[in-house]
């Protein structure tokens, strides 16, 4: 608590108060010209006094004898953005270029090996006295072999449809050769159709034909042979 508040509370009652107490208490106050403003009272005042707009600033004048930027440059250096947009820009529309050039070149390129696929997967059975390239022993010849239906098993004998003996047909080759596979073995009696003793039959009527050199075999071709002959006699065969 100030000694102002004090006196103050004193002030209310002057009947207590001595004449010189109370002099003393008035010539204690401080002159209400030395005063220092608090701040409350600053800001007040601030707001009371009407604001000045800030000073304008007025552009520079420009000479006109000062010669112009265009016509000191008549070319101005590009900035790295428009550097890298304008080779954006040449490298899009080469790339759009080429790629229009080679559309028909890869169409026609495509169509070349769809053809050459088609041509690969056609179908075609061995034929007797046809000369085989080396991509028709290959593994993508040997599985169209695998896809190939095979036909259904006989379920009738057709030696004994046909009254026949097989013993006695040795000599004729297209009989013989249906009931043979392309490597000259014999075929199983699920695949020919007929009964156990014909099918004996059969096998012996083949034996004998490849045993007189009517039909070839696989491990001794009649060529073969021809050539070992010829070979030991020491004649051309």
């Amino acid at each position: 608590m100030s000694l102002e508040r004090a006196f103050k509370r004193l002030a209310l009652s002057p009947a207590k108060l001595c004449s010189h107490c109370r002099g003393v208490a008035t010539s204690t106050r401080p002159p209400p010209s030395t005063r220092t403003p608090s701040s409350a009272s600053t800001l007040a005042a601030s707001l009371q006094t009407p604001s000045q707009p800030p000073p304008s600033r007025t552009p520079l004048p420009v000479s006109s004898a000062a010669p112009s930027s265009a016509d000191t440059s008549p070319q101005t250096p590009a900035t790295p953005s428009t550097a890298l947009a304008t080779s954006l820009l040449h490298q899009i529309a080469s790339t759009t270029q080429a790629r229009q050039k080679s559309a028909p070149v890869l169409a026609q390129l495509a169509r070349n090996l769809a053809r050459k696929d088609y041509e690969l997967q056609q179908f075609r059975r061995w034929r007797v006295g046809d000369v085989y390239a080396p991509h028709d022993l290959s593994g993508v010849e040997a599985a169209k072999w695998k896809r190939v239906k095979h036909k259904g098993r006989p379920r009738h004998d057709v030696l004994d449809s046909l009254a026949i003996d097989p013993r006695g047909e040795y000599k004729n080759f297209s009989l013989t050769a249906e009931y043979t596979t392309d490597f000259g073995r014999i075929k199983h009696s699920r695949d020919t159709g007929l009964r156990p003793r014909n099918q004996r039959r059969m096998a012996k009527a083949v034996r004998r034909a490849i045993g007189i050199g009517l039909m070839p075999s696989v491990y001794r071709h009649p060529q073969l042979l021809g050539e070992e002959v010829a070979r030991r006699i020491g004649t051309q065969y």
